[in-house]
């Protein structure tokens, strides 16, 4: 009977709710959503609202909590553990981000654009391996991925494999011709990298032919 009585009132207040966003008053709008908060701690929709609301007042902390709640209540929320993830990686809280992130992920594994996400955030980290690993996944989810084959050829520029650099970032180029403008700088660096390489494969072979 107690739960009967309580609906009316949380659903007259979640359209005030959604009144007061739309009229983009989010202080306001959070105030009721606390209220909303005492009457059922575990009503989903809550605290998505107050999810956007703390975001549209710039406080992506506060969201992070309420996504928790949602995952509380919720475990297997592919798009909470996503937000939750997204948020941490802005705020540069790389490793909650990364953990966050494979969870969503043994939820939904074959989302491309979330395997590029945790390599991203893996290198941030210096994790090379397990990046790799991640950008692989990626790959074998979209082949004719352009950007995935960037930064694939990226990734190994940073661990100085120049060879397998080039050699992603030319097929990369051949998908999209127009990431080549925006690879000039460190592909400079790569074909500088091969040539001292080879000059000094072939002064050693001078050397040993002497």
């Amino acid at each position: 009977m107690n739960n009967e009585r309580m609906r009316p009132p949380l659903g007259k207040m979640l359209k005030r709710v959604a009144v007061l966003m739309k009229q983009k008053n989010y202080n306001e709008a959070m105030t009721t959503l606390e209220s909303c908060v005492k009457i059922n701690p575990d009503d989903i929709r809550i605290w998505e609202n107050i999810v956007v609301c703390n975001l549209e007042l710039k406080q992506p902390k506060k969201a992070i909590e309420a996504l928790e709640h949602i995952i509380r209540i919720q475990p297997e929320s592919v798009k909470a553990w996503k937000d939750k993830a997204y948020l941490h990686i802005l705020l540069q809280e790389n490793i909650e981000g990364i953990e966050a992130l494979r969870k969503s992920l043994r939820l939904q594994p074959r989302n491309a654009r979330d395997w590029q996400l945790l390599a991203t955030a893996l290198m941030a980290d210096e994790e090379w391996d397990e990046a790799a690993e991640a950008l692989e996944r990626a790959i074998l989810l979209q082949p004719n991925s352009a950007v995935l084959w960037y930064n694939y050829a990226v990734y190994h520029f940073l661990i100085d494999d120049y060879d397998a650099a080039l050699e992603a970032a030319h097929y990369a180029f051949s998908l999209d011709p127009t990431l080549e403008s925006l690879a000039e700088d460190w592909l400079e660096i790569v074909r500088s990298g091969i040539a001292e390489q080879e000059e000094i494969f072939d002064s050693e072979e001078d050397y040993e032919a002497s």
